[in-house]
């Protein structure tokens, strides 16, 4: 009797970071190799993309960031079947690389700029509307908080090197970025937790496999297995968390 062929790969369609490092398909290696999940075969998009390329392409899943508008919307739109919470990346404090101010290993983000003030170092404020309201004011007068010329993540770090400064930005992106003479600090808090969710495409003839890949993700496993990856080059830092830790998410009008 001829060996039976092994199923096709799931095509998963996944925001950037899901496919940094290789971290999904390491999550999976154990489960895959065992013959209990369909392996995978990842495309990559920028959330704002995902309606685009689910348009022109066949896909199976997708995993985004529960707060992303278009991800929600597609949901609405019933082009995605109901989302389960899979993960959770960081935003990370980046400063100097040297941290003068002594903010690694501050158990939260309140901790961090308690320590900056007594220390009397600056904080740059990065004027992106998802990390706002987690900084001192741009117009605080109780600490030093600068204000860059340029706008942007290039902006807060390039005034971060200058002045040896503090500011915010997401872990993962910032691992890609060149950065001399800066390092990210993260600390796990909650609420510098963003929540990452797997979609089904309700499309799918494929929907058993993927509700099985995506209770894998889920399980308490791969939950505790997930908090082990680190990035290439940055053991220090933990680069994914439960979805559990992760604040709750709230949901676009």
């Amino acid at each position: 009797m001829a060996a039976q062929a092994a199923p096709p790969p799931l095509r998963a369609l996944v925001v950037t970071i899901v496919a940094q490092g290789g971290f999904l398909e390491w999550l999976v290696e154990q489960a895959v190799a065992a013959g209990t999940v369909t392996p995978l075969a990842l495309d990559v998009a920028h959330v704002r993309e995902l309606d685009q390329r689910l348009a022109e392409g066949s896909y199976d899943l997708v995993i985004a960031h529960a707060h992303a508008r278009p991800a929600q919307r597609l949901a609405v739109r019933g082009v995605l079947a109901a989302g389960t919470p899979v993960f959770a990346n960081p935003r990370a404090i980046i400063g100097p690389a040297d941290d003068p101010a002594g903010l690694r290993g501050a158990a939260s983000l309140d901790d961090a700029l308690t320590r900056l003030a007594a220390h009397g170092g600056c904080w740059v404020h990065h004027a992106h509307g998802g990390l706002v309201d987690l900084q001192p004011a741009a117009d605080a007068t109780d600490r030093c908080v600068l204000v860059p010329a340029a706008t942007g993540p290039g902006g807060a770090l390039a005034a971060a090197r200058e002045h040896g400064a503090y500011t915010l930005w997401g872990y993962h992106p910032f691992s890609r970025r060149a950065a001399p003479g800066l390092a990210a600090i993260v600390t796990g808090d909650a609420r510098l937790l963003a929540t990452l969710l797997a979609w089904p495409v309700a499309t799918t003839p494929r929907r058993e496999e993927v509700d099985e890949l995506i209770a894998l993700l889920a399980s308490p496993a791969i939950q505790q297995r997930l908090a082990t990856f680190r990035l290439a080059g940055d053991p220090a830092n933990q680069a994914w968390w439960p979805a559990s830790a992760a604040a709750a998410v709230t949901p676009a009008p």
